[in-house]
């Protein structure tokens, strides 16, 4: 499960009451929704907010407006650009934003009956003053509330695409003729879609009742946050808060999102109108119309709450939200009250300590109402009881203050800032958490004897050719909650000997839509031939902070990571493993597998750790390879060049439909090639999980526990019947690889920072060669059985059975491929398990049928004799 952790080092922190961590700071990618035409004319007409036809003064002149838009306009005629700043002069008297709000407007060619598509470019979660710190705002809505640019001065908060090859009407009066859409009602409801009308959940596309419901971002936008029940067939629920009962990737969620029964339900909306919103929540549900728009049914043409509904007819005009929509806008933070902080530094200086914030409201405050609540223990759950005191202004400013003598400002100090307004609402930072639990920060004042921490995991653990240049490249994220970091570096040697230390340098690093702060990083750089088989680089990376008493710390915290140059062994055609021989673990290199037996595994095979760690490196994410150190020669006939082997996957998996770069694909395993040696990768397959197979989900899914983040874990465990065969072609236009090259094989598997399973274990390993095939998809219901070697040279083969239940013999026939019957055996069976060698020593060279009949079922599988 993906964390959507920003890594920042920062001296003051914020905490949520409960024991989990949040970042201090996060920008995803904006999304678009689309708007689509009814090609009926509906001859309706809503006019304008009273508010803004009436904002002439007295003296003609225009009142000013409470928000400005900064339009860039491209391709738009001038006809066009009139309308749409119509529609932007009624928003601006609508809303209030201190920040200029910046728009991209792109008149395109677009598909028949789209009339337009638009959605913030980006959006934050906790941010300076938002009171929902778990939830993503729209750019400019996060602007509006922190008082200040929070993307570049000139970067577009809203992106809005219009289609010219619509039959526009162009007029501002909004007398919509016949056969003609509005172009200003389409550019209100566009730009409502940008202010935070928008969301991320989802259904798959499968048929029937099937679909799942999703969340496509780890978490809801502010808008997702008023989503819930209508009550019918149980009880109110706010979808986001209920994901016990309404699960991501479930046929629940789906069940809610299509089942005509949600309601978007604010306090600001209750409180002014009484009523909620019902959303467009049909049994076929779609991104351009579903959940981000209103009940086509509840607010037909004409209705004053109609503008956000999913299709606009021909002849109808609507130039204003509504009073509804506009009450449900106040709730969306667009009328609040700013609460406006810059965390404390901790120090190690007794000194009075200084609470400051600024208090920026849009409604009426209740005097008095500013206040600090602090506490001297760490907040719990069940235990957030502080102490309350009123802030005093500094003169007729925005800025209210509270000081703490230095004789109490000792150790560390949980504390939040509060206001309440004349409606009752009240307003905090930091904000709080979904379900209303506040999220506090702390400040430690004090001595400093607690050493930074260090987050990394090795990027690779084996070199396997010393010809060509190389290098280990170090990410670390490096953290002190206190005094920074004043010195980082790699401490390693080369075959014991001591090398110079790498110093390692601070970076924000960027990665898609992730920015991860305290980043360390350099690389130790190995020129060609400069190193030879056998040698070992070993190194740790060493971390002291700024303290007086300079902290220092280790990763690892004893010893040191290994990596070792690693000879590959003479090109083959082919390869074959079953595993049983402990000694061909020497045929493999890596990190995170070996070649074992489990306790409940009959023979050996290849085996992740069970359970497989959670990612620990500076974006908590982790790798575990195996790599295959014979490389193979890719032979030319297609039917030959194939990988096969047996598996069992207990992987987390990820939301179906969902692949890899997705952010809700979550952990996976994948086998890749590489014909250079190991420099690069390539996937000879797309990467997979548990829900590659319906048995490897339920399995997964039998024994779920809750970890330490809420997340969920799988108990479950692997067992030889869950084995299913895997057939992979190394010839395929996606790699690129061709007949003649040498490949290296490795399998790998990721690991995020949420949730884990049992993990992956790999088994009769054939490339390019035969391989006895299990004819029968599915293992006989009473167990599994398995014969080796196969190919059998000796006239000896070795045949086991596990079975589920105690029987005293069984069935097996070997045959011909045409059918005929060569032998039939009884073999008595102790208990649950058997095994037994088999003599066919006096069968001729060929491929043999083998039955095994326990009961009335039977299992199939081909066996080669070779001479």
């Amino acid at each position: 499960m993906l964390l959507n952790p920003v890594f920042a080092q920062k001296v003051g922190s914020s905490t949520p009451s409960a024991a989990a961590t949040y970042p201090l700071s996060l920008s995803i990618a904006g999304t678009k929704i689309k708007y689509y035409k009814d090609d009926r004319d509906a001859f309706s007409r809503v006019p304008a907010p009273e508010a803004f036809l009436k904002r002439q003064s007295s003296s003609g002149r225009l009142a000013p407006q409470t928000a400005q838009f900064i339009v860039t306009y491209t391709n738009f005629t001038q006809e066009a650009q009139k309308a749409f700043q119509y529609a932007v002069d009624i928003w601006s008297t609508l809303i209030v934003s201190s920040v200029p709000i910046r728009i991209q407007a792109n008149w395109v060619s677009d598909e028949p009956n789209l009339l337009g598509s638009a959605g913030p470019t980006s959006y934050r979660y906790n941010f300076d003053g938002g009171q929902k710190a778990t939830a993503f705002y729209p750019i400019a809505l996060a602007e509006k509330i922190a008082h200040k640019d929070l993307n570049g001065l000139n970067e577009a908060d809203i992106v809005a695409d219009f289609n010219r090859n619509n039959q526009w009407y162009f007029g501002t009066d909004g007398l919509t003729p016949a056969g003609q859409t509005d172009m200003v009602t389409v550019v209100l409801h566009e730009l409502a879609h940008g202010l935070g009308f928008i969301g991320f959940f989802n259904v798959t596309d499968f048929p029937g009742d099937m679909n799942n419901g999703q969340y496509l971002a780890a978490l809801p936008s502010i808008y997702d946050c008023f989503i819930e029940t209508g009550g019918a067939g149980g009880p109110k629920r706010r979808l986001v808060t209920s994901q016990d009962v309404f699960p991501n990737n479930s046929i629940p969620l789906n069940r809610q999102l299509t089942g005509n029964d949600l309601f978007l339900n604010g306090a600001v909306l209750q409180q002014t109108t009484g009523q909620k919103l019902r959303v467009h929540a049909k049994s076929t549900f779609s991104r351009a119309s579903s959940i981000y728009h209103l009940d086509e049914d509840t607010y037909p043409p004409g209705n004053v709450n109609s503008l956000m509904t999913p299709k606009l007819g021909l002849a109808e005009s609507i130039h204003s939200p509504g009073i509804n929509v506009l009450k449900f806008f106040s709730d969306l933070e667009w009328k609040t009250t700013s609460v406006l902080h810059d965390p404390i530094a901790n120090t190690e200086d007794a000194k009075d300590l200084v609470f400051s914030t600024r208090i920026i409201s849009d409604t009426t405050l209740i005097a008095g109402s500013m206040r600090l609540f602090y506490r001297k223990t760490a907040p719990t759950a069940t235990d957030s009881v502080a102490t309350a005191v009123s802030l005093i202004r500094i003169g007729t400013t925005d800025t209210y203050q509270y000081t703490l003598p230095a004789a109490q400002a000792q150790g560390d100090i949980w504390y939040y800032f509060q206001v309440q307004d004349a409606s009752g609402r009240t307003f905090s930072n930091p904000g709080k958490q979904l379900a209303g639990g506040q999220i506090w920060n702390h400040v430690k004042i004090g001595p400093d004897n607690v050493p930074p921490t260090i987050q990394y995991a090795p990027a690779k653990t084996s070199i396997f050719s010393t010809a060509v240049a190389d290098s280990l490249p170090i990410y670390a994220r490096i953290a002190d909650d206190r005094a920074g970091i004043s010195s980082a570096y790699i401490d390693y040697q080369i075959n014991g000997v001591s090398q110079p230390a790498l110093p390692l340098s601070y970076n924000r690093l960027t990665i898609g839509n992730y920015t991860y702060d305290s980043v360390y990083v350099n690389r130790i750089n190995f020129p060609a031939n400069s190193l030879k088989v056998g040698d070992k680089i070993t190194y740790r990376i060493v971390a002291q902070d700024g303290s007086r008493a300079k902290n220092q710390t280790t990763n690892p915290s004893t010893g040191f990571y290994q990596l070792t140059v690693v000879a590959t062994k003479a090109v083959r055609d082919q390869y074959v493993n079953t595993f049983n021989d402990a000694a061909t673990a020497s045929d493999f290199a890596g990190y995170g597998f070996t070649v074992t037996t489990p306790a409940s595994f009959g023979d050996g095979a290849i085996h992740s750790m069970h359970p497989y760690p959670n990612g620990t490196d500076f974006q908590s994410q982790s790798n575990y390879d195996y790599t295959l150190l014979t490389p193979i020669r890719i032979k030319a006939n297609p039917d030959s060049a194939v990988i096969r082997f047996d598996e069992i996957v207990l992987v987390e998996p990820g939301a179906t439909g969902s692949g890899l770069g997705d952010n809700n694909f979550y952990d996976y395993v994948v086998v890749e090639g590489s014909s250079n040696n190991g420099q690069t990768w390539k996937p000879l397959l797309d990467a997979y999980s548990a829900n590659a197979r319906t048995e490897w989900l339920t399995a997964y899914n039998s024994d779920l526990v809750t970890g330490l983040r809420s997340e969920k874990n799988s108990k479950a465990g692997g067992f030889p019947a869950m084995y299913r065969r895997r057939e992979i072609p190394l010839l395929n236009q996606t790699t690129g690889f061709k007949a003649g090259d040498q490949l290296m094989i490795r399998f790998r598997l990721f690991a995020d920072p949420l949730s884990y399973g049992w993990g992956w274990a790999i088994d009769n390993l054939f490339i390019q060669t035969l391989v006895p095939l299990v004819l029968a998809e599915e293992p006989i219901r009473e167990g599994s059985f398995k014969l080796y070697p196969n190919p059998v040279s000796n006239g000896a083969m070795q045949l086991e059975a596990e079975l589920l239940k105690p029987i005293s013999e069984l069935g097996l026939t070997i045959s011909s491929l045409t059918g005929q019957t060569i032998r039939q055996l009884t073999l008595k069976v102790n208990g649950k398990q058997i095994s037994e060698q088999l003599d066919v020593g006096q069968l001729p060279a060929g491929l043999y049928l083998m039955q095994l009949k326990v009961g009335d079922s039977i299992q199939t599988k081909k066996v080669i004799i070779a001479k």
